[in-house]
């Protein structure tokens, strides 16, 4: 199924960068301890990204869940940031 070109569609590929930055975020965090505060950005814009391909794909529990992304991307950005 992914190796097929028919199926990188505009929303199979935000959302699997979405997906993407979201483990490169995780592993990191839970193997080593370690948080790369600036991959956030990449976050909140894949989220924000995934937020339109899953109202393209009819899958609103996707919505709900990086609705929480953006909200803790923002949070975290916030607080490296000093806003």
């Amino acid at each position: 199924m992914w190796l097929q070109r028919k199926y990188w569609t505009d929303y199979n590929t935000v959302e699997a960068l979405a997906w993407l930055t979201k483990a490169i975020i995780i592993i990191p965090g839970l193997i080593f301890k370690i948080e790369i505060w600036w991959l956030y950005i990449f976050s909140l814009i894949t989220s924000t990204m995934l937020v339109w391909a899953s109202e393209k794909k009819l899958l609103p529990t996707l919505v709900g869940f990086n609705t929480m992304w953006i909200w803790l991307s923002l949070m975290v950005l916030a607080q490296q940031l000093k806003i």
